[in-house]
């Protein structure tokens, strides 16, 4: 039922709206179609949903302002016929004959017979005063929320169910009927002495608000449609320039990883290439060496031996100096043919490597050199030449700088393994440098050991400052399968 205040404001209600969560699965199947498509999907059902309820609202206004109108019709009609026949209830719970006669009079006239199939008059506690049905008049009713609200003066207008016990002589029409409770003022008071219940024939109302309400859903939906037309055709268009726009981007991105591919590719070339150089350099300052030991050491140690035999047999004092510098360039020559020439290192570990170059050294200068390995994980490993060849000349070549200019003071080579780097330092306590200033000829070389060290990707380091020592480290990456 619908309730009209005195001022005939309506109130009503709208539909509650219900949604579920999706399962993982789909959701994830959600996110991988395209923009268009998931909008299709999303704004397909918020428009749906938009559009029952705004369906729903308006035929719910149309609906009530219809009932209201035509409530309020009959309402002024029948109180303008009733109240004035009815002012005795206000002493009484029933009318007089003359009175009722009367009523039935008027209610039988054919202007209101057609409009009013049915009357009834109540008084407080659900007595029935007056009733089309003379068989009602008299009866005591249970008063349901309809008339209760009637006596507090509201106006209740809507199409009855028709399923109180004194609505059986309503269904017998068999017809769509709008129930409205009016409520009968005296007119010299104003207070409310009965109320007025009477059946209005709804059967064209009826069809008008069936009429009424397909055209309102016909028009919300066209209405949500032609939006949703025309927002999907935005979003699809601004579809399609991302889905270019992530095109290109993905053909650049393959292009930037084909041209990463081939640095990488370069890089391992170049790589390898310097360890060629490096290998071939070594086999080049071997036969150097081999040549200056064959060479020109045995053409001065022959000219030694003759000039010694010529002191010996008388010769003159000059023999003797000659014969010292001899001694001297024949011992130089052979000390760069042994710096020159490697020991045989292809197939030997890291720790014989190391090794050999520190025994070397150490015999070499007659000076302590101390080998210490944080770990074995390394000891057994046996790399490539070129990196046996790198870690041989950098051990080498860091204790001559610390014989040279820390007279062999603290010589101390470390070495470890550390995540499949191995890490060799050597170091020495010596009065250091400055690592800014420029270096003398004696330290140009550690300048050729940086790039040795990096042409087979190493990492070179140098940690020194004046009067507290130096330390050399090279970090070089070590398969663990060379073995």
């Amino acid at each position: 039922m619908t309730v009209l205040e005195n001022d005939y404001a309506v109130d009503g209600a709208g539909p509650e709206d219900k949604s579920g969560k999706p399962r993982l699965p789909l959701l994830t199947a959600f996110h991988d179609l395209p923009l268009h498509r998931r909008f299709a999907i999303v704004g397909g059902i918020v428009s749906l949903i938009g559009m029952v309820l705004i369906g729903a609202f308006v035929n719910s206004r149309i609906e009530t302002a219809v009932v209201r109108n035509s409530a309020i019709s009959a309402a002024v009609y029948m109180e303008s016929l009733i109240a004035p026949l009815s002012q005795e209830l206000a002493d009484g719970n029933a009318l007089s004959d003359e009175r009722r006669a009367k009523l039935e009079e008027l209610l039988a006239r054919p202007a209101t017979r057609e409009r009013i199939l049915s009357v009834k008059i109540w008084k407080e506690g659900g007595h029935v005063a007056y009733a089309s049905d003379g068989a009602m008049i008299g009866q005591t009713f249970k008063a349901h929320d309809d008339l209760l609200q009637a006596w507090q003066g509201d106006i209740i207008a809507g199409f009855d169910d028709l399923d109180h016990d004194e609505s059986r002589g309503e269904r017998a029409f068999g017809l769509p009927l709008l129930e409205v409770y009016n409520p009968i003022h005296s007119i010299r008071t104003g207070e409310i002495i009965a109320v007025a219940e009477f059946y209005q024939d709804a059967s064209e109302l009826h069809e008008d608000l069936r009429v009424a309400r397909w055209t309102a859903w016909a028009v919300v939906a066209a209405v949500a449609g032609l939006t949703f037309v025309t927002l999907f055709g935005i979003v699809r268009a601004g579809s399609r320039t991302i889905e270019f726009q992530r095109s290109e981007l993905q053909q650049r991105l393959r292009q930037i990883t084909k041209v990463g591919l081939q640095n990488d590719l370069l890089r391992l070339r170049i790589q390898s290439a310097s360890e060629q150089f490096s290998a071939l350099n070594e086999q080049l300052l071997r036969r150097i060496g081999a040549e200056l030991h064959d060479g020109p050491a045995q053409a001065l140690a022959f000219a030694n031996m003759r000039i010694s035999a010529w002191r010996k047999s008388g010769g003159p004092e000059e023999a003797d100096l000659i014969l010292h510098a001899l001694e001297e360039a024949l011992a130089d020559i052979r000390g760069l043919a042994r710096g020159l020439v490697l020991p045989k290192l292809e197939g030997a570990t890291i720790l014989e490597t190391i090794r050999r170059a520190a025994d070397a050294h150490a015999e070499r200068t007659q000076t302590e050199v101390i080998l210490d390995s944080n770990g074995k994980d390394g000891d057994n490993l046996r790399p490539g030449l070129p990196q046996l060849i790198c870690i041989f000349r950098f051990v080498q070549e860091g204790l001559m700088n610390a014989w040279r200019h820390a007279g062999g003071v603290g010589q101390k080579v470390e070495f470890a393994m550390q995540g499949g780097c191995l890490v060799v330092s050597v170091s020495d306590r010596g009065p250091g440098f400055d690592p800014k200033a420029n270096f003398d000829k004696g330290r140009i070389g550690l300048a050729g050991l940086r790039e040795r060290v990096q042409s087979v990707g190493g990492i070179f380091d140098v940690d020194t400052g004046p009067g507290r020592g130096t330390r050399l480290t090279m970090r070089l990456q070590i398969e663990k399968s060379a073995r």
